[in-house]
Parts: C-alpha cells; sequence; structure tokens
C-alpha cells in the first residue's frame, strides 16, 4: 500500500499539481509487475536491488531516490502507452 503522504515529504513534494500528478501516476499507471521492470532498469545502470526495497520505497517506508525515479519513469511509460492506446480508440470511432 502507497502512503502518499509519506511520499509527498520524504521527496519533497509541496505542490498541489506535483501531488495530483504522483498520484495518478502511482495509482493509475504503474503496472502490476511494477518491481521487475524496476528491477530490470535499474539493472542497466548497474545498480542491484531486490523487489523488497522497491515496494518498501513505493510505500514510503525507506527513501530511495534512485529507486523512486525508476518507478516514476516505469508509470510515465505506461501513461504515455495509455494515452497513445486512447487517442487510437478515439480517432478509430
Amino acid at each position: 500500500m502507497t502512503n502518499l503522504n509519506k511520499l509527498y515529504t520524504l521527496y519533497d513534494i509541496h505542490t498541489h499539481k506535483e501531488q495530483e500528478s504522483l498520484k495518478d501516476l502511482l495509482i493509475n499507471h504503474l503496472p502490476k509487475e511494477y518491481t521487475s521492470k524496476v528491477i530490470d532498469k535499474l539493472n542497466t545502470n548497474k545498480v542491484i536491488v531486490d523487489s523488497q526495497t522497491v515496494r518498501n520505497t513505493k510505500a514510503g517506508i525507506s527513501k530511495n531516490i534512485l529507486v523512486f525515479n525508476a518507478i516514476i519513469e516505469i508509470a510515465k511509460e505506461y501513461k504515455t502507452m495509455s494515452d497513445r492506446l486512447r487517442k487510437i480508440l478515439k480517432n478509430s470511432k
């Protein structure tokens, strides 16, 4: 479970727009298999983490800016795919 208030505090996210954007990414666009995707993304940069570290970072239990950024990047990628699909479906009507 993601504790958004903890994340806002840990990563110094104060504006309402930033908070809403983060909430949207983590709740609506982060895939179920995000832990393996984050691990793979970090492994390409020679950063070794385990799934527990990824989950703890997302939950706000621990702070790790590299892992948090990778989580957000994965969510952004999926948001982009979702937006493209939505646009294609809208144009095909």
